[in-house]
């Protein structure tokens, strides 16, 4: 069955990681980017954590049950397929969202593979049956996606309220953020103030 793309807000939330490998790595490098509060738990981590040791709070110890408590999810990423069931159990059982590595029929929320320009963030899922197909699909994808589109959508999301508040109709709101996408199109993203000005009084 195929999983429902839920959008949530992670920003300062908690979140464990137990295992210190290039794995449990790769997942720390995911979730940075979103403002995760993280705490990894391991008896060792690879080397390239310590390009982020400033960033994640870094336990050296083997993990223990109440590591769990008062974290919003959970990555159990470590070699051992029975660690990881077992850190899976304890968060179900206390409804803790929990993701364990390679273990689909444990997690109760996977990794997408993921597009991320800014505030763009496409996620691709092929329900745990091909990361290398959803892989494959995310590189096509970026390959279509200007380099300035973050700026873009920074510069619509910076005229919305404007829009919102001098222009009644939505027919007409819908015309000029049309208008004003194009327009970024066709100027790599810049959408003047004046631009803005002059489709609201043409339109509005």
């Amino acid at each position: 069955m195929a999983y429902f793309p839920f959008m949530i807000e992670v920003n300062n939330k908690k979140c464990l990681v137990v295992g210190g490998g290039k794995i449990a790595l790769h997942k720390v490098k995911k979730l940075l980017p979103f403002g995760v509060e993280i705490t990894v738990v391991a008896e060792q981590v690879c080397d390239a954590f310590s390009v982020y040791a400033s960033q994640i709070q870094i336990v050296n110890r083997a993990f223990w049950d109440s590591d769990i408590e008062g974290m919003d999810f959970v990555v159990a990423a470590t070699d051992s397929e029975e660690r990881n069931h077992h850190v899976a159990e304890l968060c179900k059982a206390r409804n803790i969202l929990v993701n364990a590595v390679d273990m689909k029929e444990d997690c109760s929320f996977i990794f997408p593979a993921m597009v991320k320009q800014d505030n763009l963030v496409i996620a691709i899922s092929t329900g745990g049956q091909s990361p290398v197909a959803a892989s494959h699909l995310k590189q096509t994808i970026q390959k279509g996606i200007p380099d300035y589109y973050g700026t873009l959508l920074a510069n619509m999301g910076a005229c919305r309220e404007l829009v919102l508040s001098k222009v009644g109709s939505e027919t007409k709101r819908k015309e000029i953020f049309e208008r004003l996408l194009q327009y970024g199109l066709e100027h790599e993203g810049e959408i003047p103030e004046e631009q803005v000005a002059n489709e609201i009084n043409i339109r509005g």
